[in-house]
């Protein structure tokens, strides 16, 4: 066939067939792939055959036949075996990598597929239905003839014979049984089915006729099979097991009338109900045919030997269920007594009356039928909205109100039932009585209230309340038609009239503007609430819209921002580049200049300071009035007791939002905490909180008070994770995080700018071109200094603005669940922050160009297998060849000028096997040279190969005026 390149290669004229043997005694699929028309090979190794296929490679078969495994090559029919094999190669390197996690010399020899798959379990099951209504080679090697055939899978139930016959020792002639045998196939099982071979075909049971005739096919083991069924199981066989098979197989019954003789008569069961005293009998009875006797009669206790006649096992098992209910017994009135337990006689009617009635038939006396179980209550709940608060108002038309409030403190304690004061049992299971507890404990009514039945609480338990009585539809609820206006608008957030800005209508996504409306109508309601979508699904951009909505609507009240202080210059660019219609305002510099601005708050439409600052300047803020306050990053106040946290909740503000992709890390107080900032109150004090829900939740696993949490907060939190908005979504999603340097960074930067300008500016043409080289290393020395001055200055102490807001970045990550990447030129730089990962307990992997290549290769399979988040790579090494889809996140530290290269960096985890969306960040320090480069790329494309590169031949390029620009910052 010679060797057949992609390019010349028919789409869909591969063919891959599947041939099944039987050998061992079990079922093996091996396959052959070929062209069509053409000879077909044996694939040798299905691990291999599934990476050629993965990578669309070439593969020799024989001695001169290549073929490519393209996908696209193969025909329809065949890419659904390519995908069964694909699936059990993965299940199979699944299974067994686990005994390699914890060591990386043995991780390449975990067991390759070769060339049979043992056809098991699910396994099987797959393949009947990737092969159904095709034709299938086969062969029985456990067959000397060596006979192959064409297989069609379908679905079928094999005919089974059933011959019943009579037993009887040879010698003697005494009757010992009956004689069963039966003819079935042989069963091949599968997870969910069975399946068996007849006259070429693969067949499929129905799994209610294999449930069916299932002790038969377990008898048979394929071919005929006989067994005895001995004098004292026939009452069992007769009554229990054979008239379920004859609903599946052909009896033939010989010696019928003679076997019938041995077979006692069927036995039902009659059980008589009274009650006097609250005390509650039952007298049991056996039923052959027209004799009626005591079941005790087979307690071994009582002394008596039962008549052949009677059925001595199901009378034990009888026996055994009355006493369940029924601890006592009077030997004189032959009764089973509860000896008037409350407890018992609630047991008794609650279930016992129901498994009796399972064993036959209940009768009792009209005393036994005044012992009610109450019906279910009613109960009614009107609500109404005015004035900002709920009022709330609880009756019942089968209770008095003091009497319900016993029943749930019933309730509370866990009872089973609760005894009424006319004697009835009340079930406190009963969906009224839950809802009713439910209510009471979330809005902390206390028992005066609810006794009263009128009751005022706020609003923000609107959408709580209204899905409590959504969920219990037994309890009746009256709804005003403001309360209903409030819960329409907030269920109808994608009809709201909200109209997005302008200006931003083809900016944000689909997604995007469903926050936004979302945020609109909390505000609407007087609600604050957590957009807590995933990381790089634009938060920002989403609260941005909202910003300048309201000052499109007229609206004066300027906004304030609080977030890490990494993050103030990233929104300050945020804002001008979506929308810089609103003046923004960065609360920064000395005390006294950070106090003249906020003095000044109402000039600005956006004030944007940090968490730090925010609790230093706190007092500055006491008569200030904001529209909007906004915490991004909000697990930054995730425990109440700081400072930090203490501060945003004295902000005067009307409406708050909180931003954060976790808003629990670690403890549920977190949650607490931000509730607390948004709505104060509505998650209670936080001693309470602690003692329902966190304690309850965490300690003792409480089911029931989680879901009560959830209701109560899942309407004020909005939380789209990146596959939820996959259409919405590019395969690569970019954004570029912005820092401001510290004071000390900044003095050297600053000089290191003034001599290098000095230096240029003083350089003839000719001097010029001589130090090049001299000037590479300057300004490689200036990006050191954007990067960490430490790196260039040995007793520098000055700290990194770039570097904390990458490792604020790469925690903010790995608490949202994600892997990282992060890349840099500077290997000095990738040790650097190995240290303070190091510090903080974070698992890393690093490669740099000294890293040897098996090495490399190695770290690479762990990192994609394994929970260690943070993978630091060098330019030189990370380059190219890598695959490292385990990482959804891509940090690029110091920028690389050259977008080719920096592209194909970010393809070591945006690349083919990739199942996440892919979120890229570029770190940039504001107002320097890594910022004007960058602006700079789309007119100078080759400008990264000119500075990084370090040859002199592409920096020849760059003039001395454009140096000069690219330091005029």
């Amino acid at each position: 066939a010679g060797f057949m390149a992609k390019d010349n290669l028919q789409p869909k004229t591969m063919l891959l067939r599947p041939r099944l043997q039987k050998k061992y005694g079990s079922l093996f699929v091996s396959f052959k792939v070929g062209m069509q028309g053409g000879k077909l090979f044996v694939i040798k190794n299905l691990t291999k055959f599934t990476e050629h296929v993965r990578n669309g490679e070439n593969a020799q078969y024989g001695s001169s036949t290549v073929l490519n495994h393209n996908i696209e090559n193969f025909t329809p029919e065949s890419r659904t075996y390519v995908e069964y094999i694909r699936k059990i190669v993965a299940e199979q390197r699944e299974f067994t990598s686990h005994l390699y996690e914890d060591s990386r010399i043995y991780y390449n020899e975990i067991p390759e597929i070769k060339q049979d798959i043992a056809l098991f379990g699910r396994r099987l099951d797959d393949f009947f239905v990737v092969s159904e209504n095709e034709k299938v080679e086969y062969e029985d090697k456990t067959d000397s003839s060596g006979k192959k055939e064409l297989l069609s899978f379908r679905e079928g139930n094999p005919q089974i014979r059933l011959s019943i016959g009579k037993a009887v020792q040879e010698k003697t002639g005494v009757f010992e049984g009956v004689f069963i045998s039966c003819t079935a196939p042989e069963m091949i099982k599968g997870q969910n089915y069975i399946y068996y071979i007849d006259r070429q075909k693969f067949l499929r049971m129905d799994p209610d006729f294999s449930e069916g005739v299932k002790p038969l096919l377990e008898q048979s083991a394929g071919g005929e099979a006989s067994f005895l069924v001995g004098r004292n199981q026939m009452q069992a066989f007769y009554y229990t097991v054979l008239p379920v098979l004859m609903e599946y197989v052909e009896v033939e019954e010989k010696d019928a009338e003679e076997i019938h003789k041995y077979l006692r008569p069927e036995v039902r069961f009659v059980f008589y109900l009274d009650a006097e005293d609250q005390n509650v009998t039952c007298r049991a009875r056996a039923v052959y045919g027209d004799r009626e006797v005591s079941v005790m009669d087979a307690h071994p206790q009582s002394g008596k030997v039962l008549e052949g006649f009677r059925d001595d096992f199901r009378e034990h098992e009888i026996l055994y269920a009355v006493q369940k209910y029924f601890s006592d017994y009077n030997s004189e009135t032959d009764e089973f007594h509860c000896n008037g337990e409350e407890d018992a006689v609630y047991r008794i009617l609650c279930e016992g009356i129901g498994e009796l009635m399972s064993w036959g038939e209940v009768q009792s006396t009209n005393r036994f039928r005044r012992l009610n179980m109450a019906q279910k209550i009613k109960v009614t709940v009107g609500v109404s909205l005015q004035s900002g608060m709920l009022d709330l108002k609880i009756a019942s038309e089968d209770i008095p109100q003091e009497e319900l409030l016993a029943v749930l403190e019933s309730y509370r304690k866990k009872k089973k039932y609760h005894r009424l004061k006319s004697g009835d049992f009340l079930d406190l299971k009963e969906d009224a009585i839950g809802m009713l507890a439910e209510l009471m404990e979330s809005m902390h009514m206390k028992p005066k209230e609810f006794v009263a039945g009128k009751m005022k609480i706020p609003a923000y338990r609107a959408l709580y309340l209204d899905k409590m009585m959504e969920e219990h539809e037994h309890v009746y609820a009256t709804r005003d038609r403001h309360f209903k206006q409030l819960i329409r608008n907030f269920k109808a957030v994608e009809d709201s009239e909200f109209e997005e800005p302008e200006s931003m209508k083809k900016v944000l996504r689909k997604y995007q503007k469903s926050g936004y409306r979302w945020l609109r109508t909390l505000e609407s309601c007087r609600f604050g609430g957590i957009l807590a979508d995933d990381m790089g699904l634009g938060k920002t951009l989403q609260v941005l819209a909202v910003l300048l909505a309201a000052k499109e609507e007229g609206r004066k009240e300027p906004s304030l921002v609080v977030c890490p202080a990494s993050l103030v210059f990233n929104w300050n660019e945020e804002i001008g580049r979506f929308a810089p219609q609103l003046k923004a305002g960065m609360v920064a510099g000395t005390q006294e200049e950070r106090r003249k601005m906020i003095a000044a708050y109402r000039s600005y439409d956006v004030l944007v300071t940090s968490y730090d600052l925010l609790k230093r300047d706190i007092a500055a803020y006491g008569d200030a009035e904001f529209g909007y306050e906004i915490i991004d990053e909000a697990q930054y106040i995730k425990n109440h007791t700081t400072e930090a946290a203490k501060a945003v909740k004295l902000v005067n503000s009307r409406t708050r939002y909180a931003l954060t992709g976790t808003p629990i890390e670690n403890r549920l107080s977190e949650l607490w905490s931000i509730f607390d900032y948004l709505m104060p109150g509505f998650l209670y004090r936080y001693d309470a909180f602690r003692k329902e829900f966190e304690t309850q939740i965490v300690k003792h696993e409480d089911a029931q008070a989680a879901e009560r949490l959830r209701r109560m907060v899942s309407p004020f939190i909005l939380r789209r994770l990146k596959e939820d908005v996959l259409k919405d979504l590019p395969e690569k999603m970019e954004e570029v995080r912005y820092s401001g340097f510290t004071a000390e960074q900044q003095k050297l930067y600053d000089a290191q700018v003034i001599h290098m300008r000095n230096t240029i500016a003083e350089q003839d043409p000719g001097e010029f071109a001589k130090n090049k080289l001299v000037i590479l290393r300057e300004l490689t020395r200036l990006r050191q200094i954007c990067c960490d001055p430490s790196l260039c200055f040995e007793d520098y102490h000055g700290g990194s603005a770039k570097l904390n807001a990458c490792l604020d970045l790469i925690v903010s990550a790995m608490e949202a669940g994600h892997k990282i990447l992060l890349f840099s030129q500077f290997t000095t730089m990738l040790e650097h922050i190995e240290r303070e990962l190091k510090d903080r307990g974070i698992g890393y992997y690093v490669i740099t160009g000294a890293t040897p290549k098996e090495k490399r290769v190695q770290m690479v399979k762990m990192f994609n297998r394994n929970d260690i988040p943070v993978f630091l790579i060098s330019l030189k090494a990370g380059g190219t060849g890598l695959n490292l889809t385990g990482a959804d996140v891509v940090i690029h530290y110091d920028p690389w000028w050259n977008l080719a290269v920096q592209n194909q960096a970010t393809d070591r985890a945006h690349r083919i096997g990739q199942t996440k969306k892919v979120a890229v960040y570029r770190l940039i320090i504001k107002n320097s040279i890594e910022e004007k480069i960058q602006k700079l790329q789309e007119s100078k494309q080759n400008l990264a190969d000119q500075i990084i590169s370090g040859d002199a031949n592409q920096l020849s390029r760059l003039t001395q005026e454009e140096l000069l620009e690219l330091l005029e910052i």
